[in-house]
């Protein structure tokens, strides 16, 4: 495969000059999508708007648009695990790098993370390690075996629904054990294996359907009629939802869509749209936004430590709603010049460099 020298490049980007020749555009500008909405995400939790349940348009339009930062960053992850040829060294080395990385971002974080908190780069390191049994020996990945997974997940969640645990934010994020912790690293976590190991089925299967065009989604009759039935399903909940006037969705709280536990129509909503913003960078590619997703790991891991020093603005300089989302609109978006900017000044000063030049002396 063409793609085979670019391994972890298929999902963070590394630049050298042998994958700078192979690089699909539309697939940084998604890992640059993916990265500016984890961002926006974590800013929105640092200096949060939405202290009560609210459910003004503003309110619905960051926590879709955050809600959809994690699917779109694993079901990327999943397409490049299945492109990507690693020994079983640079496995364990890859997925031991995610896990300490996952607590040195709980370091920087600990406004909203515990030390040993799982999170969805820890997500990564067990899919890292998993994918041989569950990805790459599933022969050729389809639409029946994503949807046996699908249908086996949704069965167990609605009979089970405690499975994912019944605690809150405070509960998701501990750490006060061992058995806690692995707990949430593969139930009842932010970012769990299950159900999240869906996203990466999903990404998976679009990797194994990519021909030689240049459309890594195939937008063929399938693919067009699943965004429909995705679509005419968040729209009926929508409407549904405020008929009883209820909430649609929220991270936490009683909603028909919530984030933690990601729920059913959480996961029919989040692939909708992951195939919505796929389809839609794949056709327009969004070169800003490449330079931002070549260096996404770089941008991942450092966004934290400017939010930790700031943590605390909202409440000295009594922010209100309105100054808190142009807040946290600038500081996602300014990580669009900063990218291309170090890029231009820095081109090799950055992790993904420093992760290349490790496998190369493994």
């Amino acid at each position: 495969s063409k793609y085979s020298v670019m391994q972890w490049n298929m999902f963070w980007g590394t630049v050298d000059t042998m994958s700078q020749t192979k690089r699909i555009t539309h697939i940084d500008s998604l890992r640059g999508a993916a990265v500016l909405l984890m961002v926006m995400v974590h800013a929105a939790a640092t200096w949060n708007p939405f202290q009560d349940t609210q459910m003004s348009v503003l309110a619905y339009v960051v926590s879709g648009l955050g809600g959809l930062a994690a699917p779109l960053f694993v079901t990327l992850f999943g397409w490049g695990i299945v492109r990507s040829h690693l020994s079983i060294k640079a496995r364990i080395f890859q997925a031991l790098f995610l896990f300490i990385a996952q607590i040195l971002v709980n370091f920087t974080s600990p406004h909203l993370f515990n030390p040993f908190t799982p999170g969805v780069l820890s997500l990564m390191g067990l899919l890292t390690l998993i994918s041989p049994f569950v990805v790459t020996r599933m022969k050729l990945l389809s639409i029946p075996p994503l949807a046996t997974t699908l249908a086996l997940i949704f069965t167990i969640q609605f009979f089970f629904p405690e499975i994912q645990g019944v605690g809150g934010w405070s509960d998701r994020v501990s750490d006060d054990s061992a058995y806690t912790i692995g707990s949430n690293l593969f139930l009842t976590g932010t970012y769990p294996l299950f159900p999240w190991i869906v996203f990466a089925l999903l990404g998976a299967t679009i990797s194994e359907a990519h021909s030689n065009s240049s459309q890594t989604l195939q937008q063929n009759r399938f693919t067009k009629s699943v965004l429909i039935l995705g679509l005419m399903f968040c729209l009926s909940t929508f409407v549904y939802s405020n008929i009883e006037n209820s909430l649609w969705a929220h991270p936490t709280e009683d909603a028909y869509l919530t984030f933690f536990p990601a729920n059913p129509a959480f996961i029919v909503a989040a692939t909708t749209g992951v195939l919505l913003i796929w389809t839609f960078i794949q056709r327009y590619e969004l070169p800003f936004l490449s330079s931002t997703g070549q260096i996404s790991l770089t941008i991942y891991l450092v966004h934290f430590i400017p939010l930790s020093l700031m943590n605390d603005f909202d409440t000295i300089h009594q922010w209100g709603l309105e100054t808190s989302a142009v807040a946290i609109l600038l500081y996602t978006l300014a990580w669009i010049p900063v990218s291309a900017l170090w890029l231009k000044q820095w081109p090799h000063v950055n992790f993904e460099t420093i992760l290349k030049r490790i496998r190369k002396s493994l």
